[in-house]
């Protein structure tokens, strides 16, 4: 393993698609600079995982990490005589795992291959005090010898990327995040905690399915975009460095990046980062980022003299809300109600977690901003 944290290596490698030919050739080349990956996995490994099975949405929404990209890692686990195993806590889980199996191609994919897929929901979890945080770890997770992080590249309305830091959050089981977001509902708060428990649970390698990434109001409810790349490396905090790079986000804005670097938990300096690939190089073009982010670059006390006037908040739109109530489930606060028809948001008690907005399987969940948000984002 490269034991050298002030100068992570983060590979950027072009994969024109998701056939497993293209795929073999990108992740091998992924590991190369690493040693590959028998550097990391050994015969008789179970090794766990961690895909981004966000919602039960087809791959080409880009939702969710690409089914190929898990079974291509998976064979190549397999050829080193490990055990693969599949594992995450959907969002969308309270209306039944199988279903995002299903839906995602994940399942049919592991039926195929014989892989096992595990609900983390159904295994139990443990409970983790570590920095001040308590934290709750599905079993699985804590008892596999190796984790591999199979992340998607995604805009996201809270966190404003989600990549490799972001998806360790699926090892914590069911409604035990929808606490977290309680706990902490402010960008930076959350931030901190997904610091902390990146800390806690640190995979063993990072891959990012950019092949097919999502711009705009994700992680859920953007557009797809085509990059055609794959993001690898050890140190996480580096990955997401270069992802937030390459799709146009300035140095220091993903909170997530820049406290675990402040805490000593990977590099974010991409002057300390060395970048190397087929596409070491790429930066993708007018690539579309939430619609909130001009407001997060606002120094804090000229947001706090203007807030009456500059609001950011999820609403539903009753058109296209079906009433599924998967939002009002989900909601850490509570503050949305069902008339009998479509739900409804308070917004006078919205905390603006944006988790409605993030787990809504009909994208009925808009955000709106005030004239002058807009103007400034």
């Amino acid at each position: 393993m490269n034991t050298d944290r002030r100068n992570p290596v983060v590979a950027v490698e072009e994969c024109p698609g998701y056939r497993r030919e293209e795929l073999v050739d990108a992740l091998s080349r992924c590991f190369e600079p690493f040693g590959g990956m028998g550097r990391y996995i050994k015969g008789g490994d179970r090794v766990l995982l961690k895909p981004n099975m966000l919602s039960a949405k087809a791959p080409e929404r880009a939702i969710t990490t690409h089914p190929m990209v898990i079974e291509t890692v998976a064979m190549m686990v397999r050829d080193l005589g490990a055990v693969p195993f599949i594992g995450d806590s959907p969002g969308g889980v309270l209306r039944g795992v199988k279903r995002v199996w299903d839906n995602t191609g994940i399942g049919e994919m592991a039926d195929k291959n014989n892989i096992e897929l595990v609900s983390f929901e159904a295994s139990g979890s443990r409970e983790i005090e570590a920095e001040g945080y308590r934290f709750y770890v599905a079993n699985p997770v804590l008892e596999a010898d190796r984790i591999i992080n199979l992340a998607k590249l995604k805009t996201h309305t809270l966190t404003l990327l989600t990549a490799a830091v972001k998806n360790m959050f699926g090892v914590v089981p069911g409604f035990r995040k929808s606490v977290q977001h309680k706990m902490f509902p402010k960008p930076g708060e959350f931030a901190e905690m997904l610091v902390e428990l990146y800390r806690t649970v640190t995979p063993d390698f990072s891959i990012v399915d950019a092949v097919l990434a999502m711009e705009g109001n994700g992680p859920s409810s953007g557009e797809p975009r085509e990059l055609n790349l794959l993001l690898a490396g050890e140190d996480g905090v580096a990955v997401d460095a270069v992802a937030a790079d390459i799709i146009g986000y300035r140095p220091g804005i993903i909170d997530s990046t820049r406290i675990a670097a402040e805490r000593g938990i990977g590099v974010s300096d991409l002057g300390s980062v060395e970048r190397v690939g087929t596409a070491a190089g790429f930066r993708a073009e007018d690539f579309e980022l939430t619609s909130n982010t001009g407001l997060r670059m606002i120094p804090g006390f000229l947001v706090r003299l203007v807030k009456p006037l500059v609001w950011i908040r999820p609403e539903i739109d009753p058109a296209v809300c079906t009433g599924c109530r998967l939002c009002e489930k989900s909601c850490p606060v509570q503050v949305i109600s069902f008339d009998g028809n479509v739900c409804e948001i308070d917004s006078g008690g919205c905390v603006n977690c944006m988790c409605c907005h993030e787990l809504c399987p009909e994208n009925a969940v808009e955000v709106r901003m005030s004239r002058l948000a807009r103007i400034i984002a």
